[in-house]
């Protein structure tokens, strides 16, 4: 669903006698940085202009020249793994020496620079000790331990031979969650504790990639033109994972790479079973890989390219002067046919801009007032200026990181425009005029703050001024629920989709008919009181009432469960939070970062926003508060003795403080939230939430 079908079109802005619309719309070229390789724009070339692979990327990174390197390993540290190494396989293999037999769970440990490895292991079992003192290899100065498959045919696509790394639960490290397949070997390095890592060929290491970070699909398009895009990819992400691993060694860093999208997305080689390089939907992406083997873009310096690639250009891409480390270049195959990001719009609410930008008081106007000049409107935005009842905000920059408004909307690029304010200097040179007197305010006969908790069997507690206006019933575990704007009601959600509404809150639908392949385990309210969305396990958003869907991520094939979901301010978008700390932004909410990488015991469980949208606080398991963006740390019980695990975070309504929540209902507050006695809730407690 399009925010066109959920706002009218505002009416032009009159800027010098009254205030911009409630509505600002911006119209947008692009999806990116526009940094080297557009996907989009390779697959034009390649399908509607008919070019090669090879004239491609001589396009896109027309500063280097292509070269072809023997085949060399690839070191991947696994994020998603952060404590002992559970690895088993179909097949026979070895840890340092010591033999075990297929369907054999190995647990491979480094505690005090001492490894040992267990046997019949699992996330609920320790195993029995088989050596410890194991003897172990180095590189970069880092010791590690490794365990081999019985054969060294690591292209093989039968997933009984491929070792495969068991990941237990974010949040319940008893409970095995899912198990990966990889090629190559896996390892224990010890980096003050145990870091997992992959140790794959280069031309293996693709396989995992290529169909990640592009469609596999592509290879179909224009009678099979399309895989020139796909081998433009293999031959960017090949040169790309070389030229950071040169720069990680040059750091003395252990691994080359990640599996994590800030370093290049990798999933290996199955997942539960299910394929991830190998069977038809990879048929493409691999031959790409075949066709370009060794393949890699150098500069006339002899380094290896640091080849980035995006979604979409938008008609040209960055230059070497905005942050790019090739020329920018005009970009006719981004338009192909099929391509949702060339052209875009996005809207947003003229009260949002006021908060993102609370200096000009009252939006009156908005100019562009440098572009970088290459493409439609004049290129990419490089200033801005708002102008106020109040003041006038001013900013030029250099390249996309750095566009305050970009960031502050997420908008998909930075080549974007205003036409209700599309004349030359649409701000004029008018006097500030000043704002009427506000309205009075509603009392909703709700005042300071409030604690709501929920437990599993639908039991709701208030404390403050919070009310309580009903207890869900079913035989469903409840596991989520939201407030009402108006903090005089609230909707509970179950496990299998049902939602029930109390006091103001209104029936909006449930997913209860909905085939869900994962648990509902959260759910936010949209900001207007008048609809919902409810988040799956696996990363699927049902959109209910006046919440619209903006994005989702079941279709990544998520390595760690989503906890929670957080609306943006403006309903406009919304969190998904990660078990391992990861932050996903969807439509307007702005991305403000992750926090650390999270796992078993430390697992994030819980985000709450900051009012302004500009930050959000991410609890862990065991109490530790992570605050991003504009949040502010307020506390927390990081390195205590916790008894219990953390279940929740609630926010107070003026952004200054938060109550962290166990699952027996004890609360601790931080900040400017009062202390309630929560306890009496007992086992059980799953959800909290704060009067709005």
């Amino acid at each position: 669903m399009t925010a066109a079908a959920l706002v009218a079109v505002a009416p032009p802005a009159q800027a010098q006698t009254g205030g911009a619309p409630d509505v600002i719309i911006v119209e947008g070229r692009g999806f990116g940085h526009g940094n080297g390789l557009s996907q989009w724009g390779a697959l034009g070339y390649a399908v509607d202009h008919r070019w090669t692979s090879d004239r491609i990327v001589g396009h896109y990174y027309s500063n280097t020249a292509l070269e072809t390197i023997d085949e060399r390993d690839i070191w991947v540290h696994l994020t998603r793994n952060d404590g002992d190494l559970l690895v088993t396989s179909g097949s026979s293999f070895t840890v340092a020496g010591h033999s075990f037999g297929g369907g054999t769970v190995v647990r491979v440990s480094v505690s005090g620079g001492d490894f040992s490895v267990r046997s019949n292991s699992g996330c609920g079992r320790r195993g029995d000790l088989v050596a410890d003192g194991l003897s172990t290899s180095s590189r970069s100065g880092d010791r590690y331990v490794e365990a081999v498959p019985d054969h060294d045919d690591y292209g093989v696509d039968d997933q009984s031979k491929l070792l495969v790394m068991v990941y237990c639960d974010g949040t319940d490290s008893a409970v095995e969650s899912m198990r990966i397949a990889y090629r190559g070997t896996l390892a224990v390095a010890d980096q003050n504790g145990p870091v997992a890592v992959n140790r794959v060929p280069l031309e293996q290491y693709l396989r995992g990639v290529v169909p990640r970070e592009s469609i596999p699909e592509w290879g179909t398009a224009g009678d099979g033109r399309g895989i020139a895009a796909l081998e433009a990819q293999a031959i960017a992400a090949r040169s790309y994972v070389l030229s950071l691993a040169a720069s990680r060694q040059a750091r003395g860093m252990f691994t080359d790479t990640c599996d994590y999208w800030n370093c290049q997305v990798y999933a290996g080689a199955a997942r539960n079973g299910q394929g991830l390089d190998h069977g038809s939907r990879y048929i493409h992406t691999n031959t790409a890989i075949v066709n370009t083997a060794g393949r890699v873009l150098v500069h006339p310096n002899g380094k290896i390219a640091f080849a980035e690639f995006h979604s979409s250009s938008g008609g040209w891409t960055a230059g070497i002067d905005e942050g790019s480390h090739f020329p920018g270049v005009e970009d006719l195959g981004d338009s192909t046919s099929g391509n949702p990001n060339h052209a875009w719009e996005s809207r947003i609410r003229r009260s949002d801009i006021e908060t993102a930008f609370p200096t000009i008081g009252k939006l009156r106007c908005i100019e562009v007032t440098e572009r970088n000049g290459n493409g439609a409107w004049g290129g990419r935005t490089r200033g801005i200026r708002l102008v106020g009842t109040d003041d006038t905000y001013e900013m030029e920059w250099g390249r996309w990181a750095r566009d305050p408004f970009r960031r502050a909307f997420s908008l998909k690029s930075d080549w974007y425009r205003f036409p209700q304010f599309a004349s030359a200097t649409p701000c004029g040179d008018a006097d500030p005029v000043e704002p009427p007197d506000p309205p009075d305010p509603v009392d909703t006969g709700v005042s300071g703050p409030g604690l709501w908790l929920l437990k599993s069997d639908g039991t709701v507690l208030a404390d403050g001024a919070a009310e309580h206006f009903g207890n869900g019933a079913g035989s469903a575990a409840f596991v989520a629920m939201a407030p009402t704007s108006s903090g005089r009601g609230y909707w509970l959600a179950t496990d299998d989709g049902d939602v029930q509404a109390f006091g103001d809150a209104d029936d909006h639908g449930t997913a209860l008919q909905v085939d869900l392949s994962d648990d509902v385990v959260a759910m936010a309210a949209h900001p207007d009181g008048t609809g919902y969305w409810l988040a799956t396990a696996n990363g699927a958003v049902f959109a209910f009432g006046t919440a619209a869907f903006w994005g989702a991520a079941a279709h990544l094939g998520l390595a760690s469960a989503v906890t929670d979901i957080e609306a943006a301010p403006s309903g406009d978008g919304y969190w998904l939070l990660l078990a391992d700390g990861r932050v996903l932004a969807f439509g307007d909410a702005h991305d403000a970062g992750c926090g650390p990488s999270l796992g078993q015991s430390r697992a994030g469980v819980s985000l709450a926003a900051q009012p302004d949208g500009e930050g959000y606080w991410v609890a862990g398991a065991n109490t530790a508060v992570h605050a991003i963006g504009t949040a502010d740390h307020h506390g927390s019980r990081a390195g205590s003795r916790n008894r219990l695990r953390t279940v929740a975070i609630a926010v107070t309504s003026t952004g200054d403080g938060y109550w962290l929540v166990w699952s027996d209902g004890t609360s601790f507050p931080y900040g400017d939230a009062p202390d309630y006695t929560t306890s009496r809730a007992g086992n059980g407690v799953v959800a909290a939430e704060s009067v709005p």
